[in-house]
């Protein structure tokens, strides 16, 4: 018999059963798996992961369903720094901490074409993925993300309705459990992240033997690798696009490079970030 799927099960006994024995499931080990497959009942999705964001310290992998290879990159790899990039991290940085949202709502203008998602993030195979943003204690913040592989098509109109109808729920429930988290100390982050960004990229250039950058060096560089063009980064530093073209210009200069790739490539390369201030 097929499983009916959306908003067609949400109208079914058996749907009533699963968030059911969701409840009961929170704060024990299997949550996080039931948690996926209820989500995957009204909405199928090929890999999941779960990360807790606390401000820029680097965020703690609570769940995942990736093959060794895609946990390398999309967990390992994305530890490094990229995650500062991350459109998800960016969103729970400036304060987003519940709500369903696809990649696309929150990425910035050029995100598809920056070298981050060219290099690195298409590595992990999604050709769309849609997150649950869950309020944990103090600062930190869950996110849920579902990801679609490029062999099957993107998130539909119908697929969101079905999720959003459900996430207030879904939120409530996800939350009395990672709230049971020994992993997620109620303190806050004492870490600022364009600090954390411009010790990363600084560490990778004093390796190299290349001068500091300024502090609005840095800024535009921080927002280049995170997507975003030339306007709008004039737009958010409220300065003229001539002007961030001609940062741009200095700092390919002075850190001796030439295109966005090689810029990602020192970043990539940076030592991994340091969350400790002593």
């Amino acid at each position: 018999m097929q499983r009916p799927a959306g908003k067609k099960l949400l109208s079914m006994p058996e749907w009533y059963v699963t968030v059911s024995n969701l409840l009961s499931l929170a704060g024990e080990p299997d949550f996080p798996q039931a948690f996926v497959d209820a989500v995957h009942a009204l909405a199928p999705f090929d890999y999941t992961v779960t990360f807790a964001y606390n401000g820029p310290d680097i965020p703690v992998c609570l769940h995942h369903t990736f093959q060794p290879q895609q946990f390398h990159i999309h967990v390992k790899d994305y530890e490094i720094g990229p995650y500062l990039l991350d459109p998800f991290y960016k969103a729970t940085a400036n304060g987003t901490r519940s709500g369903l949202y696809r990649l696309a709502e929150l990425a910035p203008d050029q995100f598809y074409k920056s070298e981050y998602y060219r290099s690195y993030y298409v590595q992990t195979g999604p050709v769309d993925e849609i997150a649950f943003f869950i309020p944990g204690n103090a600062n930190w913040t869950i996110v849920t993300s579902l990801m679609r592989s490029p062999s099957q098509p993107g998130f539909n109109a119908h697929d969101l309705r079905t999720l959003r109808c459900v996430e207030p729920l879904m939120r409530k429930i996800a939350g009395l459990h990672w709230r049971t988290d020994e992993r997620l100390e109620a303190a806050g982050s004492e870490q600022d992240e364009k600090a954390v960004l411009e010790r990363t990229v600084q560490e990778a250039l004093e390796k190299r033997g290349i001068p500091a950058l300024t502090p609005r060096e840095m800024q535009v560089v921080g927002l280049v690798l995170e997507g975003h063009s030339s306007e709008s980064i004039a737009n958010i530093l409220g300065i003229t696009a001539g002007t961030v073209r001609i940062h741009r210009k200095n700092i390919y200069a002075k850190m001796r490079i030439s295109s966005q790739r090689e810029l990602f490539a020192i970043f990539m390369k940076a030592p991994a970030v340091n969350v400790s201030l002593a």
